[in-house]
């Protein structure tokens, strides 16, 4: 887990939710289009480059709830949680452990409503 990368995705987190329901943060790993992450009400949307069964992996993140993946493509799942830090924190550890964005990655974000 990284604090800098943490940081940097609670700001955007943050925005999202106060927004309001259709507001969306999209982080993506600089140079890495494929490695990508989407949080609009309450719900992540990931990019999901395995195609094993994610349930084991998102135990082992801890505070989400499996709703939709395909194989090799995305996975959705609802966050357990509405604290701003303990969802940066889940999304740096899928960005690190699931996506392998390494522990310094960089993050390209923008803001948008759906």
């Amino acid at each position: 887990m990284s604090a800098d990368q943490i940081a940097e995705i609670a700001p955007a987190i943050r925005e999202a939710i106060d927004g309001g329901p259709d507001m969306c943060a999209t982080l993506t790993v600089t140079g890495k289009p494929d490695a990508w992450v989407q949080f609009v009400g309450g719900v992540a949307n990931a990019a999901y480059p395995r195609t094993d069964d994610p349930s084991m992996i998102l135990a082992s993140l801890g505070s989400a709830a499996l709703e939709s993946w395909a194989p090799g493509e995305f996975l959705t799942v609802k966050l357990d949680t509405g604290d701003v830090p303990s969802i940066a924190a889940w999304i740096d550890r899928y960005f690190e452990q699931v996506l392998n964005a390494g522990s310094g990655y960089a993050l390209d974000v923008s803001i948008e409503s759906m």
